[in-house]
C-alpha cells in the first residue's frame, strides 16, 4: 500500500473510532444522566422530610445543620456534571464528601442516606463501565502526516541555509581576489618603490646637511650666545634645517667672530641652506602624498580584510546552523520510519515510501 492511501486508510479508521466512542459516551452520558436525577430526586425527598419530634432538641439542630450542608454541597458537586467524562472530575470530591458528611444523619435518615449513597456508587461504577467499554475500542496515534510535513519544511530550510553559504562563500572569494588584486596592482608596487626611494634621498640629504652645519655646533656653543636660535641649534642641528632664514640671520651675526676654519662651512650655509632645506622639503611632501596615497589604498584593503572576517563568521555559524539542520533531519527521519512501522502494525499492510 502506498504511504498516501495508508494515511487516508488510516484517518478512516481512526474517524470510525471517534464515532464509536461518541456512540458510547452518548450512551453513558444518558446512563449517567438518570443515576444523577435520581440522586436529585432523593435530595428533594430528603430535603421535604421533617425531623422526628422524639428526637433530642440538641441533636435535631446538628441533624438539621448537617442536612441542609449535605444536600447544598451535593447539588453543586452533581450540577458540574454535563456527560460521563465530568464523572471522573466529581469522583475524588465524592470519595470526601463520605467522609465529612452524613454521620448524624444516618441516626434519623439512615435509609434515605443509603440509597443516596448506592446511587453514587452506581455513578462510580456507570463511569468505571465507560472506561472499560470506550478502552476496547481505540487506535495507537501516529503522526506520520505531520512528521513529513515537518521534515518537509525542514529540508526546505536545510537547503535555504545551504544556498545563503554558498552565496557567502562566492562572496568570500570575490573579496580574497579583490584583497590580492589590490596588492599586485602596478600602481601599488610603483607607490611603494617611491616611497622606498624617497626615503632614502630625505635621510641622505638630511644626513649631508647635518654633517655640514652640525660643525658649526662647537664655535657657537663656545660663543655662549643667548639667542633661543643658538639654543635650538645646540639641542639639535636640524634646526637649522627647519628653520634656514634665522639660522642664516644667526649666522651673520657671529661669521666674523669664526675661525678660518669654521669659516667655509658658514660659507656653504649662506649658499646652499636655503635651497637644500628646500628641496628636502619639497621631497618630504612628496613623500607625504605617496604615504596618502599608499594609506588609501591600505585602508581599502583593510576594509575588505574586515569584511572578509566577518564574512567567515558568517560562514561559521551558517555551518553550525546547517549541521544542526541536518542533525534533526536524521532524528526526524528515523521517527518517520518507527511511525510507519507503527502504521504498518495497525493496518496489517506494508507500507511503501517511495
Amino acid at each position: 500500500m502506498k504511504l498516501r492511501e495508508a494515511l487516508q486508510e488510516y484517518e478512516r479508521k481512526k474517524e470510525e473510532i471517534k464515532k464509536q466512542r461518541q456512540r458510547i459516551r452518548a450512551k453513558y452520558t444518558k446512563t449517567s444522566g438518570e443515576i444523577v436525577l435520581k440522586i436529585f430526586k432523593n435530595l428533594e425527598r430528603l430535603e421535604k422530610q421533617e425531623i422526628p419530634k422524639n428526637v433530642d432538641p440538641r441533636l435535631a439542630r446538628i441533624v438539621k445543620a448537617e442536612k441542609d450542608r449535605y444536600i447544598t454541597a451535593l447539588r453543586n458537586m452533581l450540577q458540574k456534571i454535563e456527560g460521563i467524562e465530568d464523572v471522573e472530575k466529581i469522583l475524588p470530591e465524592i470519595s470526601r464528601f463520605h467522609v465529612t458528611h452524613g454521620r448524624h444523619l444516618l441516626l434519623i435518615f439512615e435509609k434515605e442516606i443509603y440509597e443516596i449513597n448506592a446511587l453514587l456508587k452506581a455513578l462510580s461504577e456507570e463511569y468505571s463501565a465507560y472506561l472499560k467499554e470506550v478502552g476496547k475500542i481505540g487506535i495507537e496515534d501516529v503522526k506520520t502526516k505531520e512528521l513529513l510535513k515537518e521534515l518537509e519544511d525542514l529540508r526546505d530550510t536545510l537547503k535555504e541555509e545551504e544556498l545563503s553559504r554558498e552565496n557567502l562563500m562566492k562572496q568570500l572569494e570575490e573579496l580574497q581576489k579583490q584583497i590580492k588584486g589590490l596588492e599586485a596592482k602596478p600602481e601599488f608596487k610603483a607607490l611603494r618603490e617611491s616611497q622606498e626611494r624617497l626615503k632614502r634621498e630625505i635621510s641622505g640629504k638630511e644626513i649631508n646637511i647635518r654633517s655640514k652645519i652640525s660643525k658649526l655646533q662647537k664655535p657657537i656653543k663656545r660663543m655662549r650666545l643667548p639667542e633661543s636660535v643658538a639654543r635650538e641649534f645646540l639641542k639639535d642641528s636640524a634646526y637649522a634645517i627647519n628653520h634656514p632664514e634665522e639660522f642664516l640671520e644667526l649666522l651673520g651675526r657671529i661669521e666674523n667672530e669664526l675661525d678660518k676654519k669654521y669659516k667655509k662651512t658658514a660659507e656653504w650655509a649662506k649658499t646652499n641652506l636655503i635651497k637644500e632645506s628646500q628641496e628636502l622639503a619639497n621631497m618630504k611632501e612628496e613623500l607625504a602624498k605617496v604615504e596618502k596615497e599608499l594609506s588609501d589604498i591600505v585602508e581599502k584593503e583593510e576594509a575588505k580584510k574586515r569584511e572578509v572576517e566577518e564574512l567567515k563568521r558568517k560562514i561559521r555559524e551558517k555551518e553550525e546552523k546547517i549541521k544542526a539542520f541536518k542533525k534533526k533531519v536524521e532524528e526526524l527521519e528515523e521517527e518517520l520510519k518507527r511511525s510507519i512501522s507503527k502504521l504498518e502494525r495497525i493496518l496489517g499492510e506494508k507500507v511503501e515510501t517511495s
